[in-house]
């Protein structure tokens, strides 16, 4: 028994319910950007606060907070939603996938494992951003929306109608949450939450998301840098079995184009490792916030094809304030290529970014990366992506 008097039996998992936005789909980016224009046209400037306190909540609550947060006079929340949708309603099937989702999805569904919907979003907009995505119009057919219930998050009314629906009490029920309000809501429901934040503080999950504690009954028990890292096993589920020399298989492969710059100069000076650096302005409308960790796939340059470690994250060694892209074309150059374009099909996550005692032990980690990279790009499964047009050179113009 554990020192909340939670029993292992009673930590059963029957059934998971997901958020969706930042958790399924990469709403956020959208949202951000539609949100950022708005806010502007008042002459006000979006604030991480502001953004971080809306997150997860019913629209016309999110842009309360917003507007109370920036001090906006003179529009109520439903004039804010109102000039905001309509730049929303057509944009919606823009929304990827994140990182791991389907990979997860489809494996707790061919286990039998009932899956649910707890979202904020009005069931009109869920139709719109589910209306190109049938997998996943399958694998929820049990949702609830915010406006199918009195209070929404950070209440928990949608995560208790779900479990009642469901026909189980809510300690058997696991949520993966991205926001504040929805960990919030699913503690209160008296459920177990695995929280995958998607909005940081460089790299850093902000003050919000409350300290995991894993064997507890209700509450956030784990909190993941993303769904990559989620392994089943650990909350009762059937394990995957798909990994290949360790590395989880990335369908489809994450692709990044962009030119190659000036980095902080570690990789080789302080490192003795040449990274490459993918200029951060081709990155903003590339990289949902989730995507972070070490990654092995292909990467092209002047039209040759490399093996490829690569960094993406804040690097916590260094602390980086912007998310870089750092590859480490596993070769060896006779000369540097600033200023060439870069193609990289990344088709292999390897582990989550992690801070290290000494450079000694970094370095002696990345090499470790690199192996497992050669290693695993040799399989059947990887090596057919080194033929993937993405990684050509695109035709010269007329």
């Amino acid at each position: 028994m554990s020192s909340d008097g939670c029993t292992p039996s009673e930590r059963k998992t029957s059934a998971v319910i997901w958020d969706l936005d930042g958790t399924v789909l990469d709403t956020e980016t959208l949202v951000l950007e539609v949100v950022h224009h708005v806010v502007q046209s008042h002459g006000k400037v979006l604030s991480p606060e502001a953004a971080t306190l809306a997150l997860g909540m019913r629209p016309i609550e999110a842009w309360q907070a917003v507007a109370s947060t920036l001090n906006i006079t003179g529009q109520s929340p439903q004039d804010l939603y109102e000039q905001a949708e309509p730049l929303l309603q057509d944009r919606w099937h823009e929304a990827p996938l994140l990182p791991g989702v389907a990979r997860l999805v489809a494996h707790l569904q061919q286990h039998g494992v009932p899956l649910a919907l707890a979202t904020s979003t009005p069931r009109a907009t869920l139709n719109r951003k589910l209306h190109q995505r049938a997998d996943m119009q399958a694998a929820f057919k049990v949702a609830c929306c915010g406006d199918e219930v009195v209070n929404g998050k950070p209440a928990p009314d949608c995560f208790l109608q779900l479990a009642q629906r469901l026909g189980l009490p809510p300690t058997e029920c696991l949520v993966i949450e991205d926001s504040p309000a929805g960990v919030a809501a699913a503690t209160a429901a008296g459920m177990r939450v695995v929280a995958v934040p998607s909005m940081l503080s460089n790299g850093k999950p902000c003050d919000l998301y409350d300290k995991p504690v894993p064997d507890r009954c209700s509450g956030c028990i784990s909190l993941l840098p993303s769904l990559l890292d989620f392994r089943p096993e650990q909350y009762g589920l059937p394990a995957f079995t798909d990994t290949i020399q360790g590395t989880v298989p990335l369908h489809p492969p994450l692709q990044i184009a962009g030119t190659v710059v000036k980095g902080f100069g570690r990789g080789s000076k302080e490192l003795g490792i040449p990274t490459a650096n993918v200029d951060a302005g081709d990155l903003r409308t590339t990289l949902a916030e989730a995507v972070t960790g070490i990654f092995a796939g292909w990467a092209s340059v002047n039209g040759q094809v490399y093996k490829t470690a690569c960094s993406i994250g804040w690097n916590p060694v260094f602390g980086n304030k912007d998310k870089t892209v750092e590859p480490w074309l596993l070769h060896t150059f006779d000369a540097d290529f600033y200023g060439a374009e870069i193609r990289l099909s990344l088709v292999a996550y390897i582990r989550p970014e992690a801070n290290f005692e000494s450079l000694e032990a970094l370095v002696a980690r990345i090499h470790a990366d690199a192996d497992v990279t050669r290693q695993a790009l040799e399989s059947e499964a990887y090596v057919k992506h080194r033929d993937d047009p993405f990684l050509l050179p695109p035709p010269p113009q007329p």
